[in-house]
């Protein structure tokens, strides 16, 4: 059964996994810093750029020391979801934290970028969306009606929030090129540069993937785009709530795959599993509880929706 307690602990798990995942050797090194970090600052605006490449100069030379306590952090972090008492601790750090790594360690998301800001990509960064299911999971005392999400901070207007989200993918799924690349050229980009340092079986799915997309690039974006904004339009009126949930996260199962390569853990040097696991765990928040009323036409914007 979903609870809010279960996925709290779910969202801990998943800060465990970024804290291990820092504390690789390669993160240490001041190759992550200039390799890494600083290519966050390509493609950006002057202002963004300049905001990146002041940071990662102050870090560069003492590089090892930063990465322990950015490891430790997301350590304390996750670990604080683990209990009780110190989950809501944990989730006012989370928020500090994730604001500052989607700024510096992931370049705003790359929205402002002609490539990455794209759903394949991981749209719209994955460090954001700790953020934001950290609002959904944080503990209120209210009774959770039609799902976990009603219990949180952000209650039936998590299902705005889950629409907004589906929406700016769709968005970004015609249109991460700003006007400069046709999608098929994006969508190609985003699968074709994980290619390097993947096992041979991943490699072989990617480059099947990018000959596809040169392909049939364009429909298969403005399929996907329409895909997309019908998910979120669809749970936000809730109609077919459990059906579109499911569809979403089998979407972002893909996406996860074949755009985001299991966020590159298999290369080594990764830092997170990027937006894939997130948005499931964003679906689960929402997913109709036994017997509510969402799924029979009642107002998801109802902050107290009847159970039937």
């Amino acid at each position: 059964m979903l609870t809010q307690r279960r996925l709290q602990v779910a969202l801990g798990l998943m800060w465990l996994l970024d804290a291990g995942l820092q504390f690789q050797p390669y993160m240490f090194s001041r190759r992550f810093v200039a390799n890494f970090l600083a290519m966050n600052a390509m493609l950006q605006p002057h202002v963004v750029a300049d905001i990146i490449e002041g940071v990662t100069n102050f870090l560069l030379p003492h590089a090892a020391a930063w990465n322990a306590l950015f490891a430790t952090t997301q350590l304390a972090i996750g670990a604080g979801f683990l209990w009780r008492r110190t989950v809501k601790a944990a989730l006012a750090a989370s928020f500090a934290w994730a604001l500052g790594v989607w700024v510096i360690g992931e370049g705003l998301g790359g929205l402002l970028t002609p490539v990455m800001g794209s759903p394949l990509a991981g749209f719209p960064g994955a460090v954001l969306l700790y953020g934001l299911l950290g609002l959904i999971l944080w503990p209120t005392g209210r009774p959770e009606r039609c799902a976990v999400a009603d219990a949180g901070l952000l209650g039936a207007r998590s299902r705005t929030l889950w629409a907004l989200l589906w929406f700016g993918a769709g968005v970004e799924q015609v249109g991460a090129g700003f006007g400069q690349f046709p999608p098929k050229a994006v969508m190609t980009s985003v699968i074709a540069m994980n290619e390097p340092g993947e096992p041979g079986w991943l490699v072989h799915l990617d480059k099947l993937a990018t000959t596809a997309t040169r392909s049939v690039g364009n429909p298969l974006a403005l399929l996907l785009a329409l895909l997309e904004v019908l998910i979120g339009v669809l749970v936000l009126r809730g109609h077919q709530v459990k059906e579109v949930l499911w569809v979403a996260i089998a979407l972002s199962g893909v996406f996860w795959v074949i755009g985001q390569n299991f966020g590159g853990i298999l290369a080594g040097g990764a830092t997170d599993p990027n937006a894939g696991p997130l948005y499931v765990l964003l679906a689960l928040s929402l997913y109709p509880s036994a017997g509510a009323a969402l799924d029979d036409g009642a107002d998801p914007r109802d902050p107290a929706p009847s159970l039937s």
